[in-house]
């Protein structure tokens, strides 16, 4: 696409939130709410109140809020992808709130049941000093026995599925090109979007770290959470460095503790 085209670099989701529903409608959002509702009755039955990390365009919040019903906050640091998510609210007529927030420096008015962090959100953190920022804002966050559920992408995902990123489509907002690369050296795996607008070509860099399931059940466990559960890929199966997908999760224990 931008062969002998100028290319102008933007910030990552600026322009790809006016077609990011289109560009991944592969993915299950209603099988997902399933997934992570079931882990919120199973692990914190009594949860009322949800904070969701890193909501997007709301696609998660607007299946799962209903399956309680919770009362539902939703942030994300795009401006612009919080505004899709509004307009969807708004045409669904949900009730979920929607914030602007950097989920690795946040706080809450009141603590929550639980804090949800998913589709890749962690590994956006690209080193291991926001990975624990982000642990620290949440234990904050939650209420004494509350849990926090979140997923990870591991090595091995990128490892075994570079290639399946490379696409190219159009949505009603711009067309666009899709590839992906991974160094395992470095283990930094980026995505780059050409968006062509009106004639013009646009470049979205995003970059993710693949961490190991070691490390996050360390840096956990060094921020004083109580580890209830890591599960290989939408399943109940416990999680091995085999997994490509881990999902984690984790509770601020009920009693007073000193933390590390």
């Amino acid at each position: 696409m931008s062969a002998g085209i100028r290319v102008q670099e933007v910030v990552p989701y600026s322009l790809l939130a006016r077609g990011y529903d289109q560009v991944m409608d592969y993915v299950d959002y209603e099988a997902w709410a399933r997934y992570v509702h079931r882990l919120i009755r199973r692990f914190c039955p009594e949860a009322q109140t949800v904070l969701e990390l890193g909501c997007g365009t709301g696609s998660l919040a607007l299946a799962l809020q209903p399956l309680g019903p919770y009362r539902y906050r939703a942030s994300d640091r795009s401006a612009a992808m919080l505004a899709v998510a509004r307009e969807k609210a708004a045409r669904a007529g949900s009730s979920v709130v929607f914030e602007q927030a950097d989920f690795s420096d946040y706080r809450v008015a009141e603590p929550v049941d639980v804090v949800l962090l998913l589709f890749d959100g962690l590994n956006y953190l690209l080193e291991p000093e926001g990975v624990r920022a982000l642990f620290r804002c949440t234990w904050q966050a939650l209420r004494p026995g509350g849990v926090f559920i979140f997923d990870q992408s591991t090595p091995m995902n990128s490892l075994e599925h570079e290639a399946d990123f490379d696409d190219a489509g159009e949505t009603d907002a711009f067309r666009y090109v899709r590839r992906s690369y991974y160094d395992p050296e470095r283990r930094l795996h980026t995505t780059i979007f050409e968006l062509e607008v009106d004639g013009k070509v646009y470049r979205e860099r995003h970059l993710e770290r693949a961490y190991t399931l070691e490390e996050i059940r360390a840096w956990l466990r060094a921020e004083g959470f109580r580890i209830e559960a890591a599960y290989d890929n939408f399943s109940l199966r416990p999680a091995t460095a085999r997994s490509e997908r881990i999902h984690w999760v984790v509770r601020r224990p009920d009693q007073p503790q000193a933390r590390p």
